[in-house]
């Protein structure tokens, strides 16, 4: 393999259906809140119960739904990059709080692959470099991208592949 295939010093984006992993995810999640909320309502109406805290449950969350599963997951994917250079690895991200992360390849003590359930059902996974002072994530590359990745960082760090 070519280690210097993802030290081009370009900025590299995720790939688009990290878009999809990640509003199924807020689906599940937002949409458990509102299941709840509704069953809530139902209760309180049968029980007679004050029904404005489930009314206001059920407009919070599903304007969370519709925030975190139509809203959010393209503007993390447009507004999340990254570049591996052989000195250093770059990850910008945000889009109303920019972050801008350099971490010296020297610095990097660990580089993990990961993939969950929703990440594998889209083929994607997520590389996780650990350094003494934080855990940073690459998560929705395409697995065969990740595992590249995950091997170039961790040449470029000198960090030992215990997989092989």
């Amino acid at each position: 393999m070519n280690n210097t295939e993802h030290n081009t010093g370009e900025l590299r984006r995720l790939h688009p259906k990290v878009k999809k992993a990640t509003a199924l995810t807020a689906l599940m999640v937002n949409g458990l809140l509102t299941l709840l909320a509704i069953i809530y309502l139902i209760v309180a109406w049968v029980q007679d119960w004050v029904l404005w805290p489930g009314w206001i449950s059920l407009g919070l969350f599903v304007l969370s739904l519709i925030w975190y599963a139509g809203v959010l997951p393209g503007l993390r994917h447009r507004h999340f990059s990254f570049r591996v250079a052989e000195d250093e690895l770059e990850i910008h991200s945000g889009w109303l709080w920019h972050t801008d992360t350099i971490v010296p390849m020297t610095r990097v003590q660990q580089v993990e692959l990961e993939s969950g359930p929703l990440l594998r059902k889209y083929g994607l996974a997520k590389v996780s470099i650990v350094t003494a002072a934080a855990t940073l994530h690459i998560a929705g590359l395409e697995r065969d991208e990740a595992e590249k990745l995950k091997r170039s960082i961790g040449h470029l760090a000198k960090v030992e592949d215990r997989d092989e």
